[in-house]
């Protein structure tokens, strides 16, 4: 199994899959939320949303993560997996109030007192938490949605689009999101507008948060677009710590879900073979979808031979079960 590289490379900024955009330029430029994400929800308080949801849908700041779990948003499992997740992001400094409410999940009353000071202190803010609600309307109107549930019909569409601006968009531009010195927080990168923010800024180690982005995050369309982006950028600059991070992270892909698409395998035909994504890929990926060079490479037989192995693969042997 490869191992990541230990340090990074440069740039470029990719659409996230699927078709939604990615951020461009500085928070400060990105658009003001919607006013009515901070309009309290009436009736009665929702239940507590999924910690897999939250955690890929914003960059949750101290003070909302402890408002979420002292206003029913959150279980106490759930508020722990998050404030650990945020500590592993942003690191020892910058997440110690997340490292606080996490070392005080498993018991309730140390677990409400803590997220009461953080609430009330503002610890970790990062300067725009003043009301904590707001990211939750936002996450209760994301979760609610997609579940049928059409409560808002298209006027809750400008909501959703201001609220993931300033929630997830605006963080990750500015570099808030992560911690984009410490190549051991960027190995749990799983939220792919990081990547996208970081190959817009140029971050030194974005190479380092793809393989993060390969490792995490559970959906492969979301993670290839980033893979291809890393090694078309390290073969226009001939850049190799970038290219070797770009092929451990496509060989992760490979490996855990199984898969390649037609643009990285475009892109892994420019490298050296012999790589541990050309292992990974022959390993994992079902061989009817890999291209006959990657077969030949390794193979490396006569063509009457090679081609006889790749028929029974592909139809089976005559005569065969």
């Amino acid at each position: 199994m490869p191992t990541p590289d230990e340090t990074a490379a440069p740039p470029q900024p990719l659409g996230e899959a699927g078709g939604a955009p990615s951020p461009g330029g500085s928070a400060a430029a990105l658009p003001p939320p919607d006013a009515d994400l901070a309009a309290p929800s009436p009736g009665p308080a929702p239940p507590p949303l999924p910690a897999e949801f939250v955690r890929y849908a914003v960059a949750l700041e101290a003070p909302e993560l402890a408002w979420g779990h002292l206003n029913g948003r959150l279980t106490a499992a759930d508020t722990g997996t998050l404030a650990f997740l945020r500590r592993c992001d942003l690191g020892p400094e910058a997440g110690e109030a997340f490292a606080r409410i996490h070392a005080r999940s498993t018991d309730p009353s140390p677990l409400a007192a803590v997220c009461r000071e953080t609430v009330d202190g503002g610890t970790g803010g990062g300067g725009d938490a003043e009301d904590p609600r707001r990211v939750w309307d936002y996450l209760e109107l994301r979760h609610r949605l997609p579940r049928g549930d059409a409560a808002g019909g298209e006027a809750s569409e400008p909501q959703l689009a201001a609220g993931r601006r300033e929630f997830l968009l605006s963080r990750a531009a500015s570099g808030r999101g992560m911690n984009w010195r410490d190549s051991s927080a960027l190995l749990g990168t799983d939220r792919p507008e990081e990547v996208d923010a970081a190959f817009e800024r140029g971050e030194e180690m974005v190479g380092v948060a793809v393989i993060g982005l390969a490792l995490t995050h559970p959906d492969p369309t979301a993670i290839l677009p980033r893979v291809a982006c890393a090694l078309d950028r390290a073969l226009a600059s001939s850049d190799p710590r970038l290219r070797h991070q770009g092929i451990v992270a496509l060989a992760h892909t490979a490996r855990l879900h199984r898969t390649v698409d037609r643009r990285c395998l475009d892109l892994l035909r420019r490298c050296p073979r012999g790589s541990e994504a050309d292992d990974d890929l022959w390993a994992y990926v079902p061989r009817r979808r890999l291209p006959w060079w990657l077969w030949r490479h390794r193979l490396g037989e006569p063509p009457r031979r090679w081609l006889r192995r790749v028929g029974r693969a592909l139809f089976g042997a005559r005569g065969g079960g």
